[in-house]
């Protein structure tokens, strides 16, 4: 088994491939206005602690993927808010911290090493045409599967932005592996 992680604030996603994407879940913290970043980390963190997945059952996995964040993009635009991104990295840290803690082999590629320099949106459309899920661009964003298997029905619309990047990793570690 495989699993890809692609770390959030308010939506950590984790998806599991083996042959093929199995099933995804979403770690969701609750947006609140006026939480400093730092609180929410913490949140996060708190609700990753209590995840099946991250509190110590032993489960049979190959390698785990979980992605490291970067402040500049070769080729693409720079972030709007940097610190935003250094703020990621907290959560992306308190992951590999669950995740070694259970003695999990663990990849920690930038976007540059698994994605290259192909946009989110295109990766992830590319992934749903691959697996006959067909997709919908979501703007410029990211795109969403339109036939969604039921073993991922528990993903809300909004959530497929983080959810096809973490079946993306999960197929990539697949791939290292």
């Amino acid at each position: 088994m495989y699993i890809g992680i692609d770390p959030d604030l308010h939506d950590l996603a984790i998806a599991v491939w083996d042959k093929g994407p199995v099933r995804a879940e979403v770690i969701h913290v609750q947006r609140r206005k006026g939480v400093v970043a730092q609180k929410a980390v913490l949140e996060m963190v708190l609700a990753m602690k209590e995840c099946e997945f991250f509190s110590g059952r032993d489960y049979d996995i190959d390698l785990v993927a979980v992605e490291a964040q970067t402040l500049q993009r070769t080729g693409l635009k720079q972030h709007k808010r940097p610190q935003d991104i250094v703020t990621l990295g907290n959560v992306a840290g308190a992951a590999l911290g669950f995740l070694t803690e259970h003695r999990y082999d663990v990849l920690f590629p930038t976007p540059e090493e698994w994605k290259g320099q192909i946009p989110k949106n295109v990766m992830q459309a590319r992934l749903y045409d691959e697996l006959g899920w067909g997709y919908e661009m979501v703007g410029k964003e990211y795109a969403r599967p339109v036939k969604i298997p039921s073993s991922f029905s528990n993903i809300s619309a909004g959530q497929w932005k983080h959810v096809g990047d973490a079946i993306l990793l999960a197929r990539w570690a697949f791939q290292q592996g």
